[in-house]
């Protein structure tokens, strides 16, 4: 396994690296010359998920898969219910590289996938974030945007109050750590924590859709990070037709979310003249994931952090 310093690479100044390799490797052609495979999925019968992610990047001479366990239900005596690996491989030689941490690895490319797409999206002086959820993701809603954007309040919701007053008093930590305090204020409800926001993030398990407010501001950007499948969504379909929708991939987005994305943009127009004028606009970026951004992500921290040892 990679040994990574987890201090360094949760910064701020991981994020917008991080970030940065991103939308490089979208300019640069780098994403389109990757051999991306669709995810594989198998369920057993107890509803316990196997998931296969592969990438293979000529660029970066790097093959990597994601796999993950996915438990339908805690097991007593475990904490987690996802367990993720990441093995990577030299293209050239074939040769392993090491192993990352699954979570890790998630986590930071969602951190930084939303730095890039806030930061195309969202409108410069944007200054209220609302997040929607408590957990994992919802923190790594707070360090993408916290890195791109100088945030002065933070509204957080989620259905478990205590929860959601330890996320509140963690981005405080955060926040003054990083020397950049907000003021941070736990709602009662969804609806107050929405309403006239500049940046909304939700990161949930929402099987339905949340109750989002109905005074967004026609500027406001949306992150939606959780329940995204043609069964289950965080965002009313009306919202997402009534906004431009960003994905990381277009034929990944439409198998996992149904037709309401039909019409989304990839995540490559970010780094085109067409995405003028988005900072004045409604905009959701609807993730799905897609393996390239978890490739550039073990390429960013293998550059950042020792060598990996070799099994």
């Amino acid at each position: 396994m990679t040994a990574l310093d987890t201090t360094r690479t949760s910064s701020v100044w991981f994020v917008r690296s991080l970030a940065k390799a991103m939308r490089d490797a979208l300019s640069t052609g780098s994403v389109t010359r990757m051999l991306v495979p669709p995810r594989e999925t198998v369920e057993d019968a107890a509803g316990t998920k196997f998931i296969s992610m592969p990438a293979v990047s000529p660029d970066h001479d790097l093959y990597v898969n994601k796999v993950a366990t996915i438990l339908a239900s805690p097991v007593p005596g475990r904490g987690a219910t996802v367990t993720a690996l990441v093995p990577m491989f030299s293209v050239s030689t074939g040769r392993h590289l090491g192993t990352l941490d699954g979570a890790t690895v998630t986590n930071l490319k969602c951190a930084a996938v939303t730095a890039l797409v806030t930061d195309r999206c969202a409108a410069p002086d944007s200054r209220v974030l609302a997040i929607f959820g408590s957990g994992v993701q919802a923190r790594q809603q707070f360090l993408g945007v916290s890195a791109v954007r100088e945030l002065a309040e933070v509204r957080v919701w989620s259905r478990d109050r205590t929860r959601t007053e330890a996320f509140a008093r963690d981005i405080r930590t955060l926040s003054a750590a990083a020397g950049a305090p907000v003021d941070v204020v736990v709602c009662d409800s969804a609806e107050q924590a929405g309403r006239g926001v500049d940046i909304l993030s939700t990161a949930t398990t929402s099987a339905t859709p949340l109750p989002v407010p109905s005074e967004l501001p026609a500027h406001v950007h949306i992150n939606c990070m959780g329940a995204h499948t043609t069964e289950s969504r965080e965002l009313p379909a009306g919202l997402l037709r009534a906004s431009v929708v960003v994905v990381e991939d277009l034929g990944t987005a439409i198998a996992e979310a149904g037709a309401s994305h039909a019409h989304a943009l990839e995540l490559d127009v970010l780094v085109s003249p067409a995405s003028a004028g988005f900072a004045r606009r409604r905009t959701v970026f609807a993730s799905t994931g897609c393996a390239y951004l978890d490739l550039i992500t073990c390429a960013h921290l293998v550059s950042h952090t020792p060598t990996p040892t070799h099994a």
